[in-house]
C-alpha cells in the first residue's frame, strides 16, 4: 500500500473540487482574493506611471492539505515492516477492501467509479496495478469526453502516448477534465489545449510559452541557448524571457514537474478562456493610450500577472510541504512529492490569474 499515493489523490481531490466551482463561475469560488487599497482601483494603478507593486490587500484560501486528510492517511492500514518479506503472498484483495473502506464517502471529487480506482492506487503494490490505474483514469478521460467533438477524443489518445504510463503524470489531466466536466461545462478544446502544450514543449526550441509570457522549455544543455529562441522567429532579448528549464539536466523529476506544470496551464486556460480575458484585458487597459503609454502599461500588467501567479504559487507548494512532512514515504519518493507540489502549485497559479484578470474585468466594466 502507498501512503504518499494516498495524499497525491486527496491533494487532487481537493483541488479538483475548487476548479470545478471556478470552473462554474460560482460565486466566490475561487479561494484567492484581491482587494485594492486606499481606494485606488487596480486598473488606475496599473495605469498611473511608475512600476512599483500594487496596493492591494491579498487572501489565499485554498486548503490543499486539511485535517480531514489527516485523519484519512490515518485510517489507511500502516505497512507491517515484520511482513517486507512474509512467507507467503498478502491478501491483495484483503488490502483493497480495507482502502476502500478507508476513503468511502471521504472523497468529493472523484466519486463513483473513480472512487474505486484512487482505492486501487492507494492499494497498488507492483507496476503492473498501477499501469491498470493509469489506464483506468485515461478510461475515465475518455469517458468525459465521449459527448464531445471526434477531435477532442482523438487528442485524448495522443495525449496518453505524450504522458507515458506513470499513474502520477496522468492524474493531473484526469483532474481537470473531470473538473470542468462536472461544471456541466463542454470540455472541447481541452485535450486539444493540452496536447498541443506538449507538443510544443518536446519539439520547439522555444519550448511552450505560458500565458504570462514564461517559456517552459525541455531539458537542454547550455550551448542551445541560442537555439531555444532562434525558433520563434523574432529576436528575443533573454533577460526579458524566463525560460524555465533551461539549464537543468534531464531527470525522470524535471519532465514530471514540466509535463504537470503544462498539462494544469494549458488546460485551464482552453477551460476558462483564459488567452481571450487576457486581450480583452490589455485592450481595455491601452484604450486611448499612446503607443508608449500602451507598452509601459502592458509590461507592468505582465509583472504583476506574475506576481500574483508567483506568490499563489510558493504559498500553495508550501502547504504541500509543511503538510507532508509527516509522510515518511515522501521524504524517499521524490517523484510523487514533485508530482503533488507542481500540481498544487501550478493550480494556485492559475487560480491567481483568474483572479487578477476577474477583477480588472469588472473595474474595466464600470462607467468611468
Amino acid at each position: 500500500m502507498s501512503r504518499e499515493n494516498a495524499l497525491a489523490a486527496l491533494i487532487h481531490d481537493e483541488i479538483g473540487q475548487t476548479l470545478s466551482r471556478v470552473f462554474a463561475k460560482e460565486a466566490n469560488a475561487n479561494p484567492l482574493e484581491i482587494a485594492p487599497r486606499d481606494s485606488e482601483t487596480l486598473v488606475g494603478q496599473l495605469t498611473a506611471p511608475g512600476d512599483g507593486p500594487p496596493k492591494v490587500t491579498l487572501s489565499f484560501g485554498l486548503d490543499i492539505v486539511q485535517s480531514s486528510v489527516a485523519t484519512l492517511l490515518d485510517a489507511l492500514p500502516t505497512p507491517d515492516l515484520k511482513r517486507l518479506r512474509p512467507s507467503k503472498p498478502p491478501d491483495v484483495l484483503e488490502l483493497l477492501n480495507t482502502v476502500r473502506g478507508a476513503i468511502k464517502g471521504r472523497l468529493r471529487f472523484f466519486v463513483d467509479r473513480q472512487e474505486d480506482v484512487i482505492a486501487r492506487l492507494i492499494a497498488a503494490r507492483d507496476p503492473a496495478a498501477l499501469q491498470q490505474v493509469a489506464d483506468d483514469l485515461f478510461q475515465g478521460v475518455v469517458e468525459d469526453v465521449r459527448k464531445s467533438s471526434e477531435s477532442a477524443r482523438e487528442s485524448v489518445n495522443r495525449v496518453r502516448a505524450l504522458l507515458g504510463n506513470e499513474a502520477g503524470g496522468i492524474l493531473p489531466f484526469a483532474t481537470i477534465v473531470r473538473a470542468r466536466r462536472r461544471a456541466l461545462e463542454n470540455i472541447a478544446g481541452v485535450p486539444e489545449s493540452v496536447e498541443g502544450a506538449l507538443l510544443d514543449y518536446f519539439f520547439k526550441s522555444a519550448g511552450y510559452q505560458t500565458i504570462d509570457g514564461e517559456s517552459v522549455v525541455a531539458p537542454v544543455h547550455l550551448s542551445d541557448i541560442r537555439g531555444a529562441v532562434a525558433g520563434t522567429g523574432v529576436d528575443i532579448d533573454l533577460a526579458g524571457r524566463q525560460l524555465r528549464g533551461l539549464f537543468s539536466k534531464a531527470t525522470a523529476e524535471r519532465y514530471l514537474r514540466d509535463a504537470t506544470r503544462i498539462v494544469v496551464e494549458s488546460a485551464f486556460d482552453a477551460a476558462s478562456g483564459t488567452n481571450a480575458r487576457y486581450d480583452a484585458v490589455t485592450s481595455g487597459l491601452c484604450k486611448e493610450r499612446t503607443r508608449e503609454e500602451q507598452d509601459r502599461i502592458v509590461k507592468k500588467f505582465v509583472a504583476w500577472l506574475r506576481g500574483f501567479s508567483s506568490m499563489a504559487e510558493s504559498a500553495a507548494m508550501r502547504a504541500v510541504e509543511v503538510g507532508t512532512q509527516g509522510v515518511s514515504e515522501l521524504q524517499t519518493n521524490p517523484l510523487i512529492a514533485a508530482a503533488a507540489g507542481s500540481f498544487a502549485g501550478t493550480a494556485a497559479r492559475k487560480l491567481a490569474q483568474d483572479c487578477f484578470l476577474r477583477l480588472l474585468e469588472t473595474e474595466l466594466r464600470r462607467p468611468s
